[in-house]
């Protein structure tokens, strides 16, 4: 079964519509929940970009500890991180290095044509990781 699982976040309330499916997955298996958020690293001039960059990373460390104390889960079986780099290839980078069975990640509406050219990170990660994805799908807007 899923030991551990990898909940990617963007700070939006979309990503989080993943949680309470990685939470069963978690509470069936007994396992470990991974919470992680990537910084996407900025085009801007070195010294600004570090400070904006380190301000970035701490905005995601606040997000993500918020995210944690909101869930029901004992904290010795709950971790959180936050990555500067490219999205997807960062998690892919995660994802080799750890010892992750699952990724459940929420995914966006297909509708709008940009995301039909430009793609997605989650088709990304369907196409190159090598554990098992389970996307959840965004609800649909009333």
């Amino acid at each position: 079964m899923y030991q551990e699982i990898l909940v990617p976040l963007d700070g939006s309330s979309a990503a989080e519509e993943a949680i309470p499916y990685a939470l069963e997955l978690c509470r069936l298996s007994g396992g470990t929940l991974a919470l992680v958020r990537i910084v996407p690293h900025s085009m801007t001039a070195a010294e600004l970009w570090q400070v904006r960059q380190r301000q970035l990373e701490a905005e995601a460390e606040l997000y993500l500890a918020e995210v944690a104390s909101r869930l029901d889960i004992a904290a010795d079986r709950l971790q959180y991180t936050v990555i500067s780099g490219d999205v997807g290839q960062s998690l892919l980078t995660l994802i080799h290095q750890g010892a992750f069975d699952v990724l459940v990640m929420a995914t966006r509406d297909r509708r709008d044509p940009v995301r039909w050219v430009l793609g997605s990170i989650a088709d990304y990660l369907v196409q190159r990781a090598p554990i098992p994805v389970l996307l959840v799908r965004q609800r649909e807007e009333e």
